[in-house]
């Protein structure tokens, strides 16, 4: 799963280390370009035009000169693959801040003369995903006035269910001078890979487009494909340098043991939260995130503390039933995707926006963008908004799965081993993350919370395993039904049954 998630965000394009031209013309509309993973370089030539983005420059062409100028935003584009890389959230962070000196950069040099359009792919979509937000919500470089359009192609963090607008949707192109409509395509499944960023684009609702397809892991993975997300949290934050073996096991270490405080200082700091519906594997999902903006383990109070400790003998087997039941239910996305031929070849699926038909025109989801782009440089009619309303939501897994997914029933089981043994191993992570807390914890002020919470926890070992042997004999019909030879089709509903 983890080369999976690293593979589909993987496009390789050419890179340019040339001097760098400035930026100095006036056109009608200005296109800056966030390429994606190691298609760009910090230190690009913005006027470098080489990669998996080319497209773009064809924009002007045929077009009256100083209608359009396009350039190319210079940031480590990296998911810390070499030596020295750069892990993919600090790319993204060092994305964001060249590209609003970019539009900056025109902004003050042409003012109201120069619309400006932005344009993201992949990991350079989850750049402009974020810049367009800060915009909308007039926090950005840049008036919205002056935006024409933000296209995001293949975006991380696109919303569960979004459509072609995000936002706005029923409409088939953007509000900003655009004539050229996307027929027949309906929203792909899921939402992004990241969870929790802001989709709400404010004023530039209408404004910006969102191109994805079913099967692409960067912006179509099903809400309940709790695993996917951990393992794609946890790798944004390390350096995938295979010839760095050591720096792999460093920066995991850091990652786990922070994930591992704050996963506990959120259980505990949390009020009632052994009483309440929330998994431990949605808990560990938010800890994990590289952007986690709950409580941190020296901010867990006193009071929160001795209420947990109060809570904690008489909640635990409960808690554990619920969990055992939560961890299939939390996962049960990942059979989806073993349903969807689009999803067992990610890296076609993440490139398709480049050389597939995206609709019944033959023009590709890229070629889209160009002539969108081309239309609003070339009209005089005004970029408009349109009031946030929320996307219908997407129905991902109704009925039986399609016949195609028996030639796949080796995933599923795989999907389910997973999701059963992760569930049977939480006595020893438990352990694992408190024996760690411990250890962080000596010396410290916080200390003697910790212990207080870990020996509690210890207290109830035995409990735990006497409800892991209950969970043992509720799951174990389940079990038997994802690695039996029985018709794929009826899996999805014999689970369903045995956690109803």
């Amino acid at each position: 799963m983890f080369v999976a998630i690293v593979a589909l965000l993987m496009i390789f394009g050419s890179q340019s280390t040339a001097a760098a031209r400035p930026i100095s013309d006036c056109p009608v509309l200005h296109v800056v370009v966030v390429p994606g993973t190691v298609d760009s370089s910090v230190g690009r030539d913005p006027h470098d035009g080489r990669g998996v983005m080319a497209p773009m420059n064809d924009i002007g062409r045929g077009l009256s000169p100083g209608t359009t100028q396009t350039t190319y935003v210079p940031y480590p584009a990296d998911f810390g693959y070499t030596s020295g890389g750069t892990p993919y959230t600090e790319s993204v962070a060092a994305g964001v801040a060249a590209t609003n000196d970019q539009v900056r950069q025109v902004y003050n040099r042409c003012g109201d003369q120069t619309d400006i359009a932005i344009v993201g792919y992949s990991q350079g979509a989850d750049v402009a995903h974020r810049v367009a937000v800060a915009i909308g919500h007039g926090d950005g470089p840049v008036p919205t006035a002056r935006v024409r359009g933000v296209y995001l192609i293949s975006d991380p963090n696109r919303g569960q269910g979004s459509g072609l607008l995000p936002g706005a949707p029923g409409l088939s192109v953007p509000l900003n001078g655009a004539r050229t409509g996307m027929s027949g395509s309906s929203p792909a499944l899921g939402g992004g890979i990241h969870t929790g960023a802001n989709s709400d684009f404010g004023a530039l609702t209408g404004r910006v487009a969102s191109l994805c397809i079913t099967g692409d892991f960067a912006c179509a993975i099903p809400k309940d494909a709790q695993l996917v997300r951990i393992v794609a949290n946890v790798a944004e934050q390390i350096h995938i340098d295979t010839t760095a073996p050591e720096q792999i096991a460093s920066d995991l270490s850091v990652v786990a043991v922070r994930s591992a405080l704050r996963t506990l200082a959120y259980v505990v700091d949390t009020p009632h939260w052994m009483l309440r519906s929330e998994s431990f594997g949605a808990v560990i999902q938010k800890a994990t995130d590289p952007y986690y903006s709950g409580p941190e383990i020296a901010d867990v109070s006193t009071l929160h503390v001795a209420a947990f400790l109060a809570e904690f003998p008489g909640a635990v087997g409960p808690k554990i039933q619920h969990d055992a039941n939560a961890a299939v239910r939390e996962n049960l996305g990942l059979l989806t995707m073993a349903s969807h031929p689009e999803y067992w070849y990610p890296g076609p699926s993440h490139g398709s926006y480049f050389g597939r038909p995206a609709d019944s025109s033959v023009r590709t989801g890229s070629q889209y963008v160009n002539r969108w782009l081309r239309e609003s440089a070339t009209t005089d009619v005004p970029s408009r908004s349109v009031p946030v309303v929320q996307a219908d939501p997407v129905t991902e897994a109704a009925g039986p799965l399609p016949l195609p997914a028996v030639d796949r029933v080796e995933t599923a089981i795989a999907v389910a081993g997973t999701t059963f043994g992760v569930t049977m191993q939480a006595p020893e992570v438990v352990d694992a993350l408190t024996d760690e807390a411990n250890n962080l914890a000596r010396g410290s002020s916080s200390q003697t919370q910790v212990q207080d919470v870990t020996a509690t926890i210890d207290n109830g070992a035995e409990q735990v395993d006497r409800v892991f042997d209950q969970v043992e004999r509720i799951v174990e019909p389940v079990r038997q039904i994802v690695t039996s030879p029985a018709p794929f089709s009826g899996v999805l509903g014999a689970i369903g049954s045995g956690i109803g």
